[in-house]
């Protein structure tokens, strides 16, 4: 959070000092009274609120839409969120401008205390200080509860008992508008610090989590660059390079296959061999191992376009590259090919005899 988090938080609360009291107008009353039934439908459980089943969910994204409403009913000025501005394209996204967007997948987080974030097999953890705002926003969100419940008790009460209970003490007097005011105002603080440094530690997690992909799109390009020198040879470095970064690729994200890691850039190298030998002699006799070098060296250079096309908008990988549809789908082609080639391309003599098995039939 800012450093100036803190002196932002005291101007905005002097501020709702000077514009938070007085009675309810009729307008906000009927905001509130809203805001109140919304809080009626949450799933609250030892104090813990639902927001993982689906009727959860709803009920709590209705309860923060309604939050929103009527702070906006009060005229409360929403907190600084001049940050996102720093979020990445994704993020930018989600929180287009700086107004209050609340989320429930930003409260689940609030909520769920479990702060371990697994992605493609690896464990990050959330820094004590987004802990600490975390329990924080779970607080603020429990006193707007509390003061919705005050109010909707203190309603259901006979006029006279009304009367009554104001004054009698501190905990049992009639809720107004600087009690609401005061609470929105605390709970969105506390959403908008959390927001910022959860949000921001999601975006370098998820950074860290695409590096394979960074570093297979800077070693193809790599590849690509040194291909343009006249010096034979001189990209060989980086396509072992790449080829190494294909295959851990390989072992985190695909989990339509095996997800070996142990497929060589010799098996890309005896492709391209037989090829050679193809264009040399005419390969009379030597179709099939044409057919498997072509699937071997076609695969891979399928997955190098994948890798020239994404390092433009290296933002829109998903982090779990699992999820990545196009990413699997070249990474299944490239092992079943690359695994035919480990077994039968990379063997002169077991290739000759493929062929010869082929020729025959």
């Amino acid at each position: 959070v800012p450093a100036s988090s803190a002196s932002q938080s005291s101007a905005m609360f002097r501020r709702f000092c000077v514009s938070g009291v007085g009675p309810l107008s009729s307008a906000e009353h009927a905001v509130v009274h809203e805001l109140a039934e919304s809080r009626g439908q949450l799933l609250i459980e030892d104090g813990i609120t639902d927001v993982k089943s689906e009727a959860g969910y709803t009920a709590c994204a209705t309860f923060l839409n309604s939050i929103d409403k009527a702070s906006r009913a009060l005229n409360l000025q929403v907190a600084p969120r001049g940050y996102r501005a720093k979020f990445s394209a994704n993020y930018r996204a989600l929180f287009p401008d700086n107004n209050r967007h609340y989320r429930v997948d930003v409260l689940e987080a609030s909520v769920d205390q479990q702060f371990a974030i697994w992605v493609n097999g690896e464990k990050f953890e959330l820094s004590a200080e987004a802990i600490e705002l975390a329990q924080g926003l779970q607080r603020a969100w429990n006193d707007v509860v509390v003061v919705l419940d005050r109010w909707q008790a203190g309603n259901q009460l006979p006029v006279d008992a009304r009367a009554c209970s104001v004054g009698a003490n501190n905990t049992d007097r009639k809720i107004g508008r600087s009690d609401f005011a005061g609470t929105l105002v605390a709970f969105d603080v506390a959403w908008s610090e959390f927001e910022y440094r959860y949000i921001s530690e999601l975006i370098a997690i998820e950074e860290q989590a695409r590096q394979l992909v960074v570093k297979a799109v800077h070693f193809e390009s790599q590849v690509h660059d040194l291909e343009l020198q006249p010096m034979p040879g001189a990209s060989a470095e980086a396509e072992r390079e790449l080829v190494r970064c294909i295959a851990m690729l390989n072992s985190v994200a695909n989990f339509k296959r095996k997800g070996r890691d142990d497929l060589g850039c010799d098996i890309l190298d005896s492709a391209r061999a037989v090829l050679r030998r193809h264009r040399q002699d005419g390969g009379h006799g030597r179709e099939a191992a044409h057919i498997l070098a072509c699937d071997i060296v076609a695969s891979y250079n399928a997955i190098c376009a994948y890798f020239r096309k994404v390092g433009a908008c290296i933002e829109h990988v998903d982090p779990h590259l699992c999820n990545n549809v196009g990413l699997v789908s070249r990474l299944v082609d490239w092992e079943e090919t690359w695994e035919i080639g480990a077994r039968y391309v990379r063997s002169a003599a077991l290739l000759d005899a493929v062929c010869d098995l082929v020729a025959e039939i």
